[in-house]
């Protein structure tokens, strides 16, 4: 079994994929650094050939808009390759060292998942609708996702995965819900989703005195931003009536996910 590793990088955020390539390196693992898209070298009618305006999740941000095509043109090459599975990270992740070994000898896949989230966001006590329990490996757990996590910056797809994500274009919402949040995404919802945990990659390393990617978000206002908060108020709750009931029986908990470097060592689990 094969896996395509790939970083979601900017041609001109050099100093970010310089660091990554250092991360990645101390990780021991080879990834590709094709460029991203860059909203700055194509005028918004090419992105609305993407993705649409408004969603489910309220209005979709120019920027996440690029960021959700430039994991959309990573799908799409893994998809060109002859890999089984596609690693995509975002530039800006702590990596375990333990991935590598999880990368090695992929048996551990479960049977019925399309899509297995590595990463811990970090959040101030974040908690995510998982199953109650899960199987182990390599020091770590692999269970069931049923609620949104935030992030999209560490996930593994196999082939179906990344033909199911395909299939729902145009994009009406950003890449951590399309992928995460089956109240908002079909295509979360077209796809059988595992965390790990702890998790493998987390935000937060990026050089110093370099910008955040997403620094150009405008908030909408007046009766936009009501809208906005009403439907993701609605999507946060609109659970299938099959989930509340294995949260009701114990089959499924909110529960932290932590991040570790190394499976067995102290774990984190609150924004630093």
């Amino acid at each position: 079994m094969s896996v395509y590793v790939e970083v979601i990088n900017l041609a001109r955020a050099t100093e970010r994929r310089a660091h990554m390539q250092t991360e990645l390196e101390r990780a021991g693992i080879d990834a590709a650094f094709p460029p991203a898209f860059d909203m700055k070298e194509h005028p918004p009618e090419v992105m609305l050939h993407h993705c649409k305006e408004n969603g489910p999740w309220g209005t979709f941000q120019p920027g996440n808009m690029a960021c959700t095509i430039s994991h959309e043109m990573a799908w799409d090459r893994f998809m060109a390759s002859d890999a089984d599975y596609a690693v995509i990270l975002e530039d800006d992740v702590f990596v375990s060292p333990d991935l590598a070994a999880w990368l090695r000898d992929m048996s551990w896949w479960p049977a019925d998942a399309q899509l297995v989230k590595i990463e811990r966001w970090n959040g101030r006590n974040t908690k995510v609708l998982l199953a109650k329990d899960g199987p182990r490996h390599l020091g770590r757990e692999l269970r069931r996702l049923f609620g949104r996590h935030v992030g999209s910056a560490g996930y593994i797809l196999n082939r179906e995965g990344a033909q199911r994500m395909l299939a729902h274009r145009p994009f009406a919402v950003s890449i951590d819900n399309y992928l995460f949040n089956r109240n908002a995404s079909p295509a979360a919802r077209s796809v059988v989703t595992y965390q790990i945990s702890p998790a493998l990659v987390q935000q937060g390393n990026e050089p110093d005195g370099v910008e955040p990617s997403l620094n150009h978000r405008k908030r909408p206002e007046g009766w936009a931003l009501t809208v906005q908060k009403l439907k993701r108020g609605w999507r946060e709750v609109s659970y299938p009536l099959s989930t509340y009931f294995k949260f009701f029986t114990g089959q499924i908990v909110l529960t932290p996910v932590p991040y570790a470097a190394h499976a067995g060592a102290p774990t984190q689990t609150s924004e630093t």
